[in-house]
């Protein structure tokens, strides 16, 4: 006759559910629209905190995933680093309103729109938390979901 598992085994058993079901997210809205930041797996209060609305003034530190673009944003410049491309681009406007920031930069091959959300965002990959919800436009191009960070905060993951 077979001797039940011990309480042990239960527990281990358990735990290891326990971690599986954490790991798991919900499934992404289909229907969100192209470009809704929500559609890269935006985050609805989980661990990362939005900044005051000072914070998405300033520098910016923002990226995407598949294409993979890196995004600086500085006063006087916006710096767009790809796999295999950067280019550095000088601001042409920068504008701020209820929560959002749209900077437009330009160079002699076009121009790079950022556009940055005070609403919380959750990386598409890694699942890291950010502050802020990001789209970028490539010189025409279709919108690029993404999520931002200021400048001045460590990434996700990093400094803690």
């Amino acid at each position: 006759m077979r001797k039940p598992p011990s309480f042990a085994s239960q527990c281990l058993v358990a735990a290891v559910l326990c971690v599986a079901l954490a790991a798991c997210k919900p499934a992404q809205d289909a229907a969100a629209p192209a470009g809704d930041a929500a559609a890269a797996g935006s985050g609805a209060g989980d661990t990362a905190s939005a900044p005051s609305g000072q914070a998405l003034d300033g520098d910016l530190v923002a990226s995407t995933n598949e294409p993979f673009w890196a995004v600086t944003v500085s006063a006087t410049g916006l710096v767009l680093s790809g796999i295999e491309s950067q280019r550095s681009l000088a601001v042409a406007s920068s504008k701020s309103a209820d929560g959002t920031r749209t900077v437009v930069a330009t160079d002699a091959a076009g121009k790079a729109e950022l556009t940055v959300t005070a609403k919380e965002c959750q990386d598409s990959m890694s699942g890291a938390m950010f502050p802020f919800a990001a789209v970028l436009a490539i010189d025409g191009g279709a919108p690029i979901n993404g999520c931002a960070r200021p400048a001045s905060m460590p990434p996700p993951g990093e400094g803690m």
